[in-house]
């Protein structure tokens, strides 16, 4: 049984899971295993945060520690059969490490942090809803008029 910690560059518990700088691995004992980096980058959306899962999948964690999730990704993470739990965020690793931190077991989809963005649940757009046309504003064309080019003469 392993344990990923979403961690900050300064090795508290991460606020949320895609953002998270690393993810130190460890054994029951305590021991390091292995430091795995987060790539976060923003050209691969929320493809970033599947590859986390493929690779903590591959190293065999069972358990995930976090500060804060979205409801998607912690929909994902269970469906995948990962035990997630969370702490503070910004608590430091080794007073998590000590045993002197309370988890909450993340059970259900809803008990992660639902988005603030407009996009969509992951922001990057992947999955978003088509928006409400802008409004027309004076001079600009109506829809009716879009794709016309001339009216009797005159250029639009």
């Amino acid at each position: 049984m392993l344990i990923a910690i979403a961690l900050t560059p300064r090795n508290q518990i991460a606020g949320h899971f895609g953002k998270a700088a690393t993810f130190a691995i460890y054994d029951q004992q305590g021991q390091l295993i292995e430091q795995l980096e987060n790539s976060g980058s923003r050209e691969l959306g929320c493809k970033h945060k599947k590859i986390l899962q493929r690779q903590l999948a591959a190293l065999n964690v069972t358990e995930i520690v976090l500060g804060n999730i979205g409801t998607r990704s912690l929909a994902r993470l269970l469906q995948a059969g990962f035990s997630v739990s969370r702490v503070a965020p910004r608590t430091s690793l080794v007073d998590f490490l000590a045993g002197g931190v309370t988890k909450e077991a993340l059970l259900s989809a809803e008990q992660g942090r639902a988005c603030k963005r407009e996009k969509g649940a992951c922001g990057c757009g992947c999955g978003s809803k088509k928006s409400a046309p802008a409004a027309v504003k004076v001079g600009m064309l109506t829809p009716i008029a879009n794709g016309l080019g001339k009216i009797g003469g005159l250029k639009l």
